[in-house]
């Protein structure tokens, strides 16, 4: 798979997780949170690439790149929180700065693809998905974990 494919489903993969943010903000999330974990589903197509026998990737080009995405997340996990609004659903907490990160992250994707020369095209294209791989899959897990601690809290509320 050339670059150009490869930044145009991310661009795609980017647009969902951007729509899935923004209605998380305006419309409560299902009981479950379910939800929350889709983009998980969505980057893991990007996988598939695996399949390609023209693919060169060493272990250790794996290892870093998933590590560097798990460190991408961080500030992605810092600025995501819920809260339970009046109506006593559970919604993304508003914060664009969410919006900044994932537009520079996906910034910088492009960046490195159009200047990093010393690896070859579908190696780096590969690399940069396990890298938006391991952020996303991080993020929205914690995030998964962070909205069923607020939807428990909730719960024990109206219990008692």
């Amino acid at each position: 798979m050339n670059s150009t494919v490869s930044l145009m489903i991310s661009a795609l993969i980017f647009f969902f997780i951007l729509r899935g943010q923004l209605s998380g903000m305006r419309k409560p999330l299902k009981k479950s949170g379910v939800t929350l974990l889709l983009p998980i589903l969505y980057i893991s197509t990007s996988l598939m690439q695996l399949f390609d026998p023209t693919l060169h990737i060493r272990e250790d080009q794996v290892i870093i790149a998933l590590l560097i995405g798990m460190i991408v997340s961080i500030p992605l996990i810092v600025t995501t929180n819920f809260e339970v609004r009046d109506d006593g659903n559970t919604f993304i907490k508003r914060n664009k700065t969410v919006f900044v990160l994932l537009i520079v992250i996906f910034a910088l994707r492009f960046l490195a693809i159009a200047t990093i020369k010393s690896i070859d095209p579908g190696t780096l294209s590969f690399m940069c998905n396990l890298i938006t791989f391991g952020y996303i899959a991080t993020w929205r897990i914690i995030s998964f974990i962070k909205f069923k601690a607020v939807s428990s809290s909730k719960q024990a509320v109206l219990n008692t």
